[in-house]
């Protein structure tokens, strides 16, 4: 049942950052003050299965502003483009929070020794 809340909670977060970075998106792009800072950028991140980071670079993609690039679950980490990676720090939070804590939970790596 946990399981179940924790993708429930997922999805819901997925919504709202897919709304919220549409928004953001298109201001950065519409604004005529300051234009992005695109910025290539490499994050890793935690012990999950292959399953999980393969769902986490999409839910990054599919969220407006960032795509993920690569993955290379070897040395757990995602090559990521941020369409403005002025504060890319923030943007990996941001991440970490909305996207990898769950998917930590649904997709654990388990020890097979």
């Amino acid at each position: 049942m946990s399981r179940l809340l924790t993708a429930a909670g997922l999805l819901l977060r997925f919504i709202g950052q897919v709304l919220v970075s549409g928004f953001d998106t298109a201001w950065q792009i519409l604004r005529p003050d300051k234009r992005p800072v695109p910025r290539y950028v490499r994050m890793g991140y935690g012990p999950m299965t292959p399953r999980g980071a393969a769902v986490l670079g999409s839910m990054i993609t599919l969220t407006p502003g960032t795509t993920t690039l690569d993955i290379d679950p070897g040395r757990r980490e995602l090559l990521l483009h941020m369409l403005d990676g002025s504060d890319p720090e923030a943007a990996i939070a941001g991440i970490r929070r909305h996207f990898e804590a769950p998917l930590l939970r649904l997709f654990p790596e388990r020890d097979h020794a």
